[in-house]
């Protein structure tokens, strides 16, 4: 027999019980007592005020229990039904999941008790109001470990390879002329999981700012909204707030090795051939054709380490265009007379600022001979020159030191040949004899200074 046609008969049953209850029950006999009987109005007056005082007592004590609301066991607030926390915690954590780009939760455990508060009313706005002030926010991360060092957090383990590449990207010259062999992290990159505040995430670009040692805004170097520095709809979730003070982050030091092979253009000098002319004195030069530098194509490969050349090899070379000499004409006529009438020997040779002409040992008394036609400029005695002599040519200068005597005088006329003064040992000298030099002329027909002038060595002239 099916439920739905026992049904008649299970009723009869049930309402014969009741009756057989009431029958015997002690509400019927007050009836019974009552039949017939006329009360008092203040009996009834009576009867209904406690009824009606223990239905408002009832409902009083019914309403004064409220859900109390506790964060980490600290009470936020009251209110009449649960749902009304549930929808706003997740509504709230929808907004910031949003917001953050990522799955967020509160830190701190949230619990709601039924308990009874006389005199005290709920207020949900209020209530929710103190969770989004004193709400803090965590998600699942992934640390950023260089060499065992924990450095900052970024959302996910697979940033790991964004930062790679942008570490290894960001000494690599953009070149069509460089190909990019190799690139290598010389330290170990790798991260962990862990759990922090959405504010302190990063993002993979950020990170490897860091560790290339970049500048970067104080908020990012403080980990403080480094993930999305512009969000504009933060503030519609929490009201302007004092900020945390956070230490920056220990940054340890990377280095990105990079190979790569570029091709470059490059210069080839062009040489000089010189043509002697036996019409223009030794030391005369013209040029008679100009050079042309040539043009080469190198390979080369080159390590850097953090952008710095560390090795450059040469792979290849190709010349491109060839240089075109440069033709000098050169003079080879001998200009100057030997300036000491008897020879005389060498005892120390031009060498440079060393010792910038040479010196020629003879008797003391021997002439001195003015090596080329010109006019005396300096004839005079100096330290540690001694008795000396100056006179200007056409583009020279020749200079006569440690005479003994001096026999021609400042603007006289002098030939080539000529007698001018004899061998001494005035000065600074250690013996008799003639320092004699050869001065390129700037163009001037005043002495000046010595510096002025730029000695020549003197044996090429002779």
């Amino acid at each position: 027999m099916s439920i739905i046609s026992s049904w008649p008969q299970q009723k009869a049953k049930i309402l014969a019980r009741l009756q057989r209850a009431y029958r015997y029950s002690e509400l019927r006999k007050l009836l019974l007592w009552l039949k017939g009987k006329t009360l008092h109005w203040a009996v009834y007056l009576t009867g209904a005020s406690l009824i009606a005082g223990g239905i408002l007592g009832l409902h009083t004590l019914i309403t004064s229990y409220y859900y109390v609301v506790r964060l980490d066991g600290r009470e936020v607030g009251l209110v009449r039904e649960t749902d009304e926390v549930n929808q706003f915690m997740e509504e709230l954590m929808e907004q910031c999941s949003a917001l953050y780009g990522m799955e967020v939760f509160p830190q701190q455990e949230i619990t709601l008790t039924r308990e009874l508060r006389w005199g005290e009313e709920a207020d949900s706005q209020e209530t929710c109001e103190g969770l989004r002030q004193q709400i803090r926010l965590f998600t699942e991360a992934a640390m950023v470990v260089v060499d065992g060092n924990p450095v900052v957090p970024v959302s996910s383990e697979e940033e790991i390879d964004s930062i790679i590449n942008f570490l290894a990207l960001a000494y690599v010259e953009q070149d069509e002329n460089v190909k990019l062999l190799e690139v290598k992290l010389e330290e170990d990159i790798y991260c962990q999981s862990c759990t922090v505040d959405p504010e302190d995430v990063y993002t993979a670009e950020a990170v490897a700012d860091l560790l290339l040692k970049r500048d970067l805004p104080e908020e990012q170097l403080y980990a403080s909204r480094a993930l999305y520095p512009a969000r504009s709809g933060r503030d519609e979730i929490w009201p302007a707030e004092q900020p945390l003070q956070k230490e920056a982050p220990e940054i340890p030091e990377v280095h990105v090795t990079t190979v790569e092979e570029t091709i470059v253009e490059e210069a080839i000098p062009f040489p000089t051939t010189y043509v002697d002319n036996s019409s223009m004195f030794i030391g005369e030069s013209r040029e008679i054709k100009p050079g042309v530098n040539g043009v080469k194509e190198c390979t080369y490969r080159i390590t850097r380490v953090n952008g710095k050349v560390t090795d450059k090899e040469l792979i290849s070379d190709r010349v491109i265009v060839e240089p075109v000499a440069r033709v000098v004409e050169r003079g080879t006529a001998r200009r100057f007379v030997w300036p000491v009438a008897s020879g005389g020997r060498i005892t120390q040779y031009y060498k440079g600022s060393a010792h910038r002409g040479i010196d020629i040992a003879a008797p003391s008394g021997t002439a001195i001979l003015a090596a080329d036609s010109g006019v005396v400029v300096i004839s005079a005695y100096g330290w540690p020159m001694g008795n000396y002599i100056v006179i200007r040519h056409s583009g020279y200068w020749t200079v006569y030191l440690h005479n003994s005597r001096n026999i021609v005088s400042a603007g006289q006329q002098v030939s080539r040949g000529q007698t001018i003064a004899y061998v001494g040992s005035t000065g600074y000298s250690t013996g008799p004899h003639l320092h004699f030099e050869i001065r390129r002329s700037n163009g001037s027909s005043a002495w000046g200074s010595w510096t002025s002038h730029p000695p020549i060595n003197p044996l090429q002239f002779f």
